[in-house]
């Protein structure tokens, strides 16, 4: 053997050992355990200022706010470097003054964008300034920034007759907003894509005529592209579905089941604390709670080839002892300026004026959603809006029966000490009204007794089962119903307030006036759609004569004057606690010692008594009632063919 050919085995055998090695080294390369921080929040809702809460022991405390936010997250952001992801699940705005100027200002994804996040979706509250709001929102931030997180929605189904929803389609893909989205961190390939759940789109009436596609069938889709197309490691879901304690009414967990390929779920729209997350199957199911009180920090390690695991999970309270972010302190402070001007201006009110004072803590909706029930702040609320449409219609005022205010609507809790306007604005703070400001309007219009009734029947019925926002706050009626009766057939016995301030037994035939506003008019055909056609209400006039157009029921301050304005249910909320007497003679009215608790509006009477849970039922009762006999009879029927063939056979003599 020549030494050239020596020489050239040599090389070849030193090339394949170089090459061997190499791959070896890649391949542990890419088994090696990588870290991953996903950072997250949901359901924000433009509460950019920190606010007082209540603990369980009565005490105030002071959390959130988007400067101390920005400081946790920039400090989890330098200590974690290019393994830190933050995502948001959706309901960004909707809830504070602040988001009075969202459709010009884009504060919000402004605001999120500087605070560094990467992927944001939409919640149901995304939508309640309507299609055309939504798309200003859009609009505006593209054109008053560069610095704003990535959108995805991926169930979202644009019309395609309605043109209603053209503007929104248009700005979607000028933002763009992205079915699904992908970031590289720490070398891990991650492909995240945001969802609305069934929920939280049957709570979203103003987003039509645009849709939601099933969340479930979404996934699907959309998961099978991330993984087979587009190669990623791992699959995050921005979901605004939500988890609930009773598993079967849980949105995300089944989500879950249904789609295990999804790695990890941020839980938004229930607005739950998950102290540990769920765990189903491989997918890791997190929340934080809302407001921004709280920085979800979830750690989870990805090796190739393997299920993530999970490394670590802390919630990190927003509480006063951390220091605020300047720069984003001096955005809140020129948003707040902005909404002085262009919004409370019109009002003739500041952000901070004092409007009232309490010599007591109302109960914190944290308490009412856990146990939902009659309040003392649902009394108030609703009784402020009888005394602000008899104040608004004047000399033309036709009396209000009743009042109805789902404690969905409810955003927060008054507390002991001094009550601004933002207090006060936050408390019903959702929604805008036809003439396009922020607010509902309130609205009056007659149903008949029997409809009163039916509306009754679904607070009692659905609301406790899966839907605890349908609970009803209610003046001007006492009800007692029996929870252990058939579905929407438990309300036993109602009185109507009259107008010489007595009780009397509800009349079915008769017209009742009663007052909501536009969001709880605009779910009539809910109550219809959740019983199947057997409950259904018709808004109709002091004539009887249904309503073409709901919108004819608004209630507006100086209807006849060229000033005519929509009566918003936060204003009716002022005009009342401004009514009421300064006790302490401080120069501040005071709330009343009997909104400190309720005062009996709304009585369970639950009984297992035959006749109680028979009597008096209407056809739904009724026809469970012939049904049950039917099967009764029809198993006697069969025990009788099979005991005379048994007999026939000589069997039993």
């Amino acid at each position: 053997m020549t030494m050239k050919l020596m020489k050239k085995i040599t090389a070849l055998a030193f090339s394949l050992l170089l090459i061997i090695v190499f791959a070896d080294s890649e391949a542990a390369a890419g088994n090696k355990e990588k870290e991953l921080v996903i950072l997250f929040t949901h359901d924000l809702h433009s509460y950019f200022l920190p606010h007082r809460i209540l603990t369980a022991e009565e005490k105030q405390l002071q959390q959130g706010g988007y400067a101390r936010l920005a400081f946790l997250i920039k400090e989890q952001k330098l200590m974690h470097q290019n393994k830190a992801l933050l995502i948001d699940a959706g309901d960004f705005s909707m809830g504070t003054l602040f988001h009075t100027s969202s459709m010009q200002e884009a504060s919000e994804l402004r605001l999120m964008g500087k605070m560094g996040y990467d992927v944001v979706t939409f919640g149901n509250h995304d939508f309640d300034f309507h299609p055309d709001g939504l798309a200003m929102m859009l609009q505006s931030a593209r054109s008053k920034s560069k610095q704003l997180p990535q959108l995805t929605a991926s169930n979202i189904v644009f019309s395609k007759n309605d043109p209603g929803d053209a503007t929104l389609k248009l700005a979607f893909q000028s933002y763009p907003v992205k079915e699904y989205t992908i970031i590289k961190r720490n070398g891990v390939s991650i492909g995240i894509f945001g969802i609305v759940g069934k929920n939280a789109a049957d709570d979203a009436p103003f987003a039509k005529p645009l849709t939601f596609a099933d969340p479930v069938r979404t996934s699907k889709r959309i998961v099978n592209i991330l993984k087979k197309k587009e190669k990623v490691d791992i699959v995050i879901c921005l979901s605004h579905s939500g988890t609930l304690p009773v598993k079967e009414y849980s949105e995300d967990e089944k989500l879950a089941r249904e789609v295990p390929q999804i790695d990890v779920i941020i839980s938004g729209h229930t607005h739950r604390i998950l102290p540990q997350p769920i765990v189903t199957g491989k997918t890791i199911i997190v929340s934080s709670g809302r407001y921004g009180e709280r920085l979800g920090v979830l750690k989870i390690v990805y090796t190739k080839g393997k299920d993530i695991k999970l490394a670590s999970y802390e919630l990190q309270n927003v509480t006063t002892g951390i220091p605020e972010n300047m720069i984003i302190a001096k955005d809140i402070t020129t948003y707040e300026d902005i909404v002085n001007r262009d919004f409370l201006s019109s009002y003739n009110l500041t952000f901070n004026q004092v409007i009232a004072e309490s010599d007591f803590n109302m109960e914190s909706l944290a308490s009412a959603h856990a146990h939902p029930r009659e309040m003392g702040l649902g009394n108030m609320i609703t009784d402020a809006y009888r005394y602000a449409v008899q104040k608004a219609e004047g000399k033309n005022y036709e009396y209000v029966h009743f009042v109805l205010e789902p404690l969905g609507l409810i955003r927060d809790s008054f507390q002991k000490g001094k009550i601004t306007v933002a207090d006060v604005f936050q408390v019903l703070s959702l929604g805008r009204g036809i003439d396009g400001v922020a607010g509902y309007p309130l609205m009056a219009f007659y149903i008949n007794g029997k409809e009163l009734k039916d509306i009754l029947e679904v607070d009692t019925s659905v609301a406790p089962l899966k839907k605890e926002d349908a609970h009803l706050q209610i003046s001007g009626i006492k009800f007692k119903f029996n929870p252990r009766r058939i579905l929407f057939d438990r309300v036993r016995e109602v009185s109507v307030l009259n107008e010489k301030g007595d009780y009397e037994p509800l009349d079915s035939r008769k017209l009742y006036r009663v007052c909501s506003d536009l969001y709880t008019a605009g779910m009539i055909d809910y109550i219809s759609g959740v019983t199947y056609g057997f409950l259904s209400i018709k808004p109709k006039d002091k004539d009887g004569r249904a309503l073409p157009d709901i919108k004819q029921a608004i209630i507006y301050t100086d209807k006849n004057s060229s000033k005519a304005t929509e009566l918003k249910e936060w204003i009716a909320l002022v005009q009342y606690l401004r009514s009421f007497k300064d006790t302490n003679k401080n120069g501040i009215p005071d709330i009343p010692e009997k909104y400190q608790k309720p005062e009996g509006r709304i009585q369970a009477e639950p009984s297992m008594n035959p006749v109680k849970l028979i009597a008096g039922g209407n056809a739904i009762t009724y026809g469970a009632l012939l049904i049950g006999l039917a099967l009764l009879c029809a198993w006697i029927f069969l025990m009788w063919l099979v005991i005379r063939k048994i007999r026939s056979s000589g069997r039993i003599k």
